[in-house]
């Protein structure tokens, strides 16, 4: 699934990329061919109301109604290449049932299972009918158990003849195919969670889609598939629970377009985008807790993701990045607002050779957790060491729109070993975040927790300009592809030795229906991790003048651009404006009026004087120095900002 290009950007002038993310429209009858499935599932319309069948996926798509009523194959003369629309209009009342010819198969029964979508028009005729179609998830099992292989002999057979509310019983073994779920209230549960493995070979798409509501995954282990390990998409209630995703080469364990959720118990690693993932979701009432991520390009990526979403007592290590919740416009819902992130044990992020990514993953790089064009959430009480870049950083993102930060908390941490500071706020657009409590040593900027306070003042013109330049370097090292490669599979293997479900075949079987509320979910109780004994805390990178001069040619030029120049002007500019200033024959009140423009406007003052405010000087040469050493400035941020790639 096309997912996103993250961007951290921190200067006026100093705009990032996008990655295509599952694209979103306001049309309400627009469906949306992702990898692989039909977004929604089930789409209601008048008859002689035109649908869009759009392709927001990276593969082709088509979708074909079972009884011919249309064909966008034929009609668009061929796949859907992603990016591509057809419309299709259909006058009759009915219920009409589609699927894409590419990723979806017949069962036994000559049912259409995995890419399928229904139509259901004018009321489909039938209300019956159509309210079975949208029918809820049951809130409890059965009593029915499909056993496989003892029954089945594959997952997918099990599912398939399964009823709402049965549980699917995986004996171990290797299972080596791809499962689509589309009945409500399953419980697919292996028996041994290290010996329960669906193999995707590196050359399936998904181990587990699940497209219908209350569905349970458990005790079991996805490893090898293109796409995604374990993968419900717009459903409410969902559940996985002892669940390992390795080498899963997009997302490990991922919910998008779904609410009422919990992963928990579990493990993801080998992922260039992220190991566990929930996006476009408001209110999302999800948990994720009690996991361990590692050897992903993100621990945890979530876009336009917000409102009781709590990603809480977990470990996330050996990932190019930690945990980045984000805005982009490429999915619904944006902006991103009050996330939670507290408990976490965060560290050691900043992998470079046993970690894959791609170029947003790696513009990422070295931090624990990054607020990304978020706002409203909270930081808090998480331990986090030996990050390479930082433990917290908060930064305006920009796509289609800017996307600034604001109003997030960031408090009563334990931040240790940061590479090159423990706190970063970006600017100058971020909006009122504050800084409290935390066990901090150092900050970009300085005195960050005082000016910033959550408690106290928050003043509005206080950021680290240089923020943005290590992450839009290395935006332009994947551009050149400068960044790790590791191929899919390259990344480390862990032991399959993980804890199993308590009760193992015989716990309890129980829907994912009302999950969040079911929790009883104390956020009082979340506490800040110890430092575990024998821990040694790195140093920090080399730095000249606040940017990190060990990370290449890119994130070098970028910080010599975007902040070496600017503050060398600043301070060396300053002091020649305000020794210029002391011999200027005009009043006090306008010698002052300078001087605390070259001062507090980082500069900009100094280039406003230069340009304007000399009188000792001809008009033309004070334009050429101010205004047209900003301007050949420009030109060199342009030029190596499209030079890079990043525009």
């Amino acid at each position: 699934m096309r997912r996103m290009r993250l961007v951290l950007a921190a200067a006026p002038l100093a705009a990032a990329a996008a990655l295509a993310a599952c694209g979103g429209s306001d049309d309400a009858t627009r469906v949306r061919m992702l990898d692989n499935v039909f977004a929604p599932q089930i789409m209601e319309v008048d008859p002689g109301e035109t649908v869009t069948f759009a392709n927001d996926g990276r593969v082709p798509h088509n979708a074909i109604a079972v009884d011919g009523a249309f064909d966008t194959l034929a009609s668009a003369g061929g796949n859907q290449e992603p990016g591509d629309s057809v419309t299709v209009t259909i006058d009759e009342p009915g219920i009409y049932e589609y699927f894409c010819s590419l990723h979806a198969t017949r069962n036994e029964g000559g049912e259409w299972e995995g890419m399928v979508g229904t139509l259901v028009v004018g009321g489909g005729g039938d209300a019956g009918a159509a309210a079975a179609v949208r029918a809820r998830s049951p809130s409890e099992w059965t009593g029915v158990t499909r056993n496989v292989p003892g029954e089945y002999a594959t997952i997918q057979a099990a599912v398939s003849a399964a009823d709402p509310g049965d549980l699917v019983l995986v004996a171990p073994g290797a299972y080596p195919e791809s499962v689509s779920v589309t009945t409500p209230g399953l419980t697919i549960r292996g028996t041994d969670r290290n010996r329960v493995i669906l193999d995707g070979e590196l050359t399936r798409e998904n181990g587990i889609l699940i497209t219908a509501d209350g569905v349970v995954v458990e005790n079991m282990t996805a490893r090898g598939y293109t796409l995604n390990g374990f993968f419900w998409t717009g459903v409410t209630g969902y559940r996985g629970s002892y669940l390992t995703a390795i080498d899963d080469w997009v997302y490990g364990i991922y919910a998008f377009d779904s609410v009422d959720g919990l992963f928990e118990h579990s493990y993801a690693s080998g992922s260039y985008d992220a190991g566990f993932y929930i996006g476009q979701c408001d209110p999302c009432d999800a948990v994720i807790t009690d996991v361990l991520a590692e050897f992903n390009g993100l621990g945890y990526s979530g876009t336009n993701a917000s409102s009781n979403l709590w990603i809480v007592n977990s470990e996330w290590r050996y990932n190019v990045a930690g945990i980045v919740p984000n805005t982009l416009d490429s999915e619904l819902l944006p902006p991103s607002h009050d996330v939670v992130v507290a408990g976490n044990y965060i560290h050691h992020n900043g992998e470079v050779s046993r970690a894959p990514s791609r170029t947003s993953e790696w513009s990422a790089y070295g931090n624990g957790v990054v607020l990304a064009g978020v706002r409203d959430s909270v930081v808090r009480n998480n331990l986090m060491v030996n990050n390479r870049t930082a433990g917290v950083q908060v930064v305006t993102n920009i796509d289609a729109n800017l996307w600034r930060s604001g109003g997030n908390e960031v408090r009563d941490n334990v931040i240790e070993g940061s590479g090159r500071a423990d706190l970063l706020l970006g600017g100058p657009l971020e909006q009122r975040s504050c800084f409290s409590g935390n066990d901090a040593e150092t900050t970009v900027p300085f005195f960050l927790e005082l000016l910033h306070n959550c408690d106290g003042i928050n003043i509005p013109l206080w950021y680290g300009l240089a923020v943005s330049s290590d992450p839009l370097g290395r935006i332009a090292q994947g551009e050149w592809n400068q960044n790790p490669q590791l191929e899919h599979g390259e990344a480390p293997d862990p032991e399959l030795t993980f804890d199993q479900i308590p009760g193992g075949a015989a716990a309890p079987v129980v829907p994912a229906v009302d999950v969040f509320a079911s929790l009883g979910f104390d956020p009082d109780a979340i506490v800040t991790p110890s430092l575990p004994a024998g821990i040694e805390l790195d140093g920090r990178r080399p730095m000249f003048l606040g940017v990190a001069i060990d990370g290449g040619f890119w994130p070098v030029l970028f910080g010599a651009l975007l902040w070496w120049i600017p503050f060398l002007t600043w301070v060396f500019g300053g002091v020649w404006t305000v020794w210029s200033l002391r011999r200027d024959d005009r009043s006090r009140g306008v010698r002052a009026a300078w001087i605390a423009a070259i001062v507090l406007i980082p500069a900009i003052g100094v280039v406003a004087y230069l340009a304007f405010g000399r009188t000792q000087t001809a008009r033309r040469r004070r334009l050429a120095t101010g205004l047209g050493g900003a301007a050949l400035w420009l030109v060199a941020v342009v030029a190596g900002l499209l030079v890079g790639g990043v525009f």
